[in-house]
């Protein structure tokens, strides 16, 4: 699935992040989209069904998937990190069903109800991360001097 957020002062921030390398913007928004990313998955966590708890454990934010599901995917941006459970059949079988099993979402819930939340959050990381960025480049440039 698809999704493009615009939002106030998105220009500002991409103007800002700009400045910086390209290892330096993958870390800044890494950081961003992992503690962005927690809010969902502590969500889906609370929606989870729990048999043994283990599906409901498993929910995690990542920067990997597993090898099928990396052969299904398309990358849609420079940056992307993954919420959800691991790779057991559970999630998949849960949230949308199987045969005989009514599907009990947890993962959309869990967006639908903290996704404004979390697209606040990325831009407040984005700026922390650009702020703490600029000050450790002063002070390196201050010591060279």
């Amino acid at each position: 699935m698809k999704v493009t957020v615009s939002f106030a002062g998105g220009k500002e921030l991409d103007a800002a992040l700009s400045q910086f390398t390209a290892t330096k913007r993958r870390a800044i928004g890494r950081v961003a989209l992992d503690n962005a990313g927690e809010i969902v998955a502590k969500a889906a966590r609370g929606y989870a069904p729990v048999d043994s708890g283990g599906l409901r454990e498993s929910i995690d934010v990542s920067g990997t998937l597993t090898r099928a599901q990396k052969s299904e995917h398309r990358k849609f941006a420079e940056q992307e990190r993954y919420i959800g459970p691991d790779d057991r059949p559970q999630g998949h079988l849960r949230e949308f069903g199987s045969d005989g099993n009514a599907p009990q979402p947890f993962m959309r819930p869990a967006w639908d109800e903290t996704k404004n939340q979390v697209l606040d959050r990325i831009g407040d990381e984005l700026w922390v991360g650009i702020e703490k960025a600029v000050k450790a480049a002063a002070k390196r440039a201050a010591r060279g001097k």
